[in-house]
């Protein structure tokens, strides 16, 4: 997965978002590459510096996600497969986990991830 490609969708993600967080909010984000795709871990800090911090690379998204701290999936993780986006919403965090498919990473696909973030009732 090329970082160009994820900080340009992070860029615009962050740029969209915005003006549905107060003032005084930022969000930093961790991102855990991989050749499938990546994972972006999205944590909101009052007064804090916006950062982008990226992991290396890993063979799958499996594998990433094996690296984080999360409690949505669990047990052997080696049978999941992630295709498109999904949005995984856990205490304190936002985990977004995306398939390497341009589409998948254009601004277009910002703007209809953040809608399903504040508009979850119209995305049935």
């Amino acid at each position: 997965m090329e970082k160009e490609k994820i900080q340009i969708y992070l860029n615009n993600f962050r740029r969209f978002f915005t003006p549905y967080v107060r003032k005084d909010i930022n969000f930093r984000t961790v991102v855990y590459p991989a050749d499938d795709g990546a994972i972006i871990e999205i944590f909101f800090k009052k007064f804090a510096p916006v950062k982008d911090e990226f992991k290396k690379q890993e063979k799958s998204i499996v594998n990433a996600l094996m690296r984080i701290d999360q409690h949505s999936f669990g047990g052997n993780l080696n049978g999941f497969h992630f295709t498109g986006t999904n949005i995984v919403l856990e205490q304190g965090k936002i985990l977004i986990i995306k398939e390497n498919k341009d589409s998948e990473w254009s601004i277009e696909k910002a703007k209809d991830d953040i809608n399903k973030l504040v508009n979850p009732q119209n995305n049935k």
